[in-house]
């Protein structure tokens, strides 16, 4: 009898690990997935899969498939669930899309069932597109790549040169929830503005979402703005290259009207006050060491010249980061997070605030200092 017993329970076992593998055999995967609005207000999910390969094919098979819905499960799993033969396998997922009308609702409420899975992976990355959104999933990819893999690397490249910070779905959550700082996310765009035939099938990166109140506010900061943003939060990724206009010609401008600069060292001051009026004022300096990556001049570079460039590109760049400041306040966004340090270190003046009213209200000082330290091996 204890045989028998032992036996049978075997067998149980090892049929469910038949099951088990045949689930894994036929399992669906996704590794993209975008969400964009219809004209009846509900969720269009639109998701690249890719099957796995059986005995009569070799290779995996990509397809797209949309559905829509009240919620993003909803067309997910009642509707493109439907649509394949197997399981939806979400473990893989590398890149979540959301339209920028879409993002002007409530992203937490967006992505509420994403952050409450355990197998969606944490690691994914988040990215807001202009236009429709599963047009970039839908993007025709030479090779085995799936558009996941190409929107993750092209992504995670721009963090590489600090045009983009990281943002996914791990980091986004707790974000939402700050009272005291708000997020930029990228955005994504599909080709370029030229519209070029050759670029129909590519993604562009084209600035940083602001977010308030955990929406997208309609504003973005241009991808030139973005790299001297990141520079004035503290942000520097692996590589740096600003190029400015640093010589005014008449008529065209010529290739040696332009400096870039490779940004070696980055160092970033802050201090917030509150002044005696209640107005909030914001210190910040920026000092940036760099090289000189191109400069089309046939002169040597003296110091005299590198001084005036360095007052230059100083110049500019203050100027700019003037611009990125009062774009926030019009925004309302508190990317700097002036609000945390109010929060940490003037608790009872921020238990008075109206930020709502005081944060557009804010003085930013802002300084820009760059210093030339290399210019190659030419002289």
């Amino acid at each position: 009898m204890k045989r028998r017993g032992f036996f049978g329970l075997f067998a149980v076992l090892l049929l469910a690990g038949c099951n088990y593998h045949a689930d894994l055999k036929n399992l669906q995967l996704i590794y993209a997935t975008s969400l964009d609005t219809n004209e009846n207000n509900e969720i269009v999910t639109t998701v690249t899969i890719q099957s796995p390969g059986g005995e009569e094919r070799t290779v995996p098979i990509h397809e797209v498939l949309s559905a829509s819905g009240p919620t993003m499960q909803d067309a997910l799993y009642k509707k493109i669930g439907l649509q394949i033969s197997g399981p939806i396998g979400t473990s893989k997922n590398q890149v979540m899309l959301i339209s920028d009308k879409l993002a002007k609702t409530d992203l937490l409420g967006i992505l509420d069932s994403t952050f409450r899975s355990s197998t969606d992976p944490m690691l994914a990355k988040v990215a807001i597109v202009h236009g429709t959104a599963a047009d970039l999933v839908k993007l025709d990819r030479i090779g085995s790549a799936t558009a996941g893999e190409y929107l993750r690397k092209i992504l995670k490249s721009a963090q590489y040169e600090t045009m983009v910070p990281k943002v996914t779905v791990h980091s986004i959550y707790p974000a939402l929830h700050d009272q005291g700082k708000d997020i930029v996310i990228p955005i994504l765009r599909k080709g370029n503005r030229l519209s070029k035939e050759s670029d129909k099938d590519k993604a562009v990166i084209d600035g940083l979402a602001l977010i308030h109140k955990r929406k997208y506010s309609g504003y973005a900061l241009t991808p030139e703005q973005s790299s001297l943003f990141l520079l004035m939060n503290g942000s520097l990724g692996k590589i740096c290259v600003l190029t400015r206009q640093i010589e005014k010609t008449e008529g065209k401008s010529e290739p040696t009207d332009f400096l870039s600069l490779s940004i070696a060292s980055s160092k970033r001051s802050k201090k917030v006050t509150v002044l005696p009026s209640g107005q909030i004022q914001v210190n910040m300096q920026l000092k940036l060491k760099a090289n000189v990556i191109e400069y089309a001049k046939f002169k040597l570079l003296d110091r005299p010249t590198i001084e005036r460039l360095n007052d230059k590109f100083s110049e500019l760049l203050t100027q700019e980061s003037q611009d990125i400041c009062k774009l926030l306040k019009r925004a309302h966004s508190d990317a700097f997070g002036i609000g945390r340090d109010l929060i940490a270190m003037h608790p009872q003046e921020w238990k008075r605030l109206d930020w709502e009213t005081a944060y557009p209200e804010t003085d930013f000082q802002v300084a820009v200092k760059v210093e030339i330290v290399a210019h190659g091996i030419i002289n």
